[in-house]
């Protein structure tokens, strides 16, 4: 059981979320969905622990989830002036991994990843954090700056974490969390709304419309 419970966080005087409850029983894919600065990503920083709220936030009975959680942001930060593999090395120590050769890309090793294109670079820090497994994935728009291949092989490979992790993504492609997600979730006016698969249809017009 995952359970999130934000009764307020804000920005100086700005609410940004406010009287959420989320319970997340399973593994499985979960989507959230919001316009630009509904709160998204500070939803995401609750649950990593980066930043201050009122609240609670637990997964089976644990309040501490140091070294739990892999963070793919939308534009990771990586640096330029290491090589991929020198990379890769450099999450191992950090994250205490055994020595791994585990790609999920072809990537260039022995190039310095300052020389990567946006979607290379995406490629490399994937490679690197996904090393090891985790109890909660988020995703922020993982689809964004990947060649078609490269989506398809991202997407098989979520499919197989969600067998035992629980699997957070953000996109602006509903079609693709409609195919694969247990439930959805719409950020918006400070609120949380969960749609089950049923709902679906529902989400254009309560995203757009309403």
């Amino acid at each position: 059981m995952f359970q999130i419970d934000i009764k307020n966080k804000s920005y100086k005087n700005k609410t940004v979320l406010e009287n959420i409850s989320i319970s997340i029983p399973k593994s499985g894919i979960y989507g959230v969905v919001g316009k630009n600065g509904e709160g998204k990503t500070t939803l995401f920083r609750c649950i990593m622990g980066l930043t201050s709220f009122i609240g609670s936030i637990a997964h089976e009975t644990e309040n501490s989830f140091h070294g739990k959680i892999a963070w793919c942001p939308t534009e990771p930060v990586i640096y330029d002036e290491l090589t991929a593999k020198e990379f890769a090395v450099f999450y191992q120590e950090l994250l205490n991994i055994e020595n791994s050769d585990f790609q999920m890309f072809d990537v260039p090793q022995d190039k310095l990843i300052k020389t990567f294109s946006t979607g290379m670079k995406k490629k490399a820090y994937m490679n690197a954090v996904f090393q090891k497994e985790y109890d909660i994935y988020i995703f922020d728009e993982p689809f964004n700056g990947l060649d078609l291949e490269s989506n398809y092989v991202l997407m098989n490979y979520i499919r197989q974490l969600s067998k035992k992790s629980i699997v957070f993504i953000c996109s602006h492609i509903l079609e693709t969390l409609y195919k694969d997600c247990d439930s959805i979730f719409l950020v918006k006016n400070t609120k949380i709304q969960e749609f089950e698969k049923f709902e679906y249809s529902m989400i254009e017009e309560e995203l757009f419309l309403k």
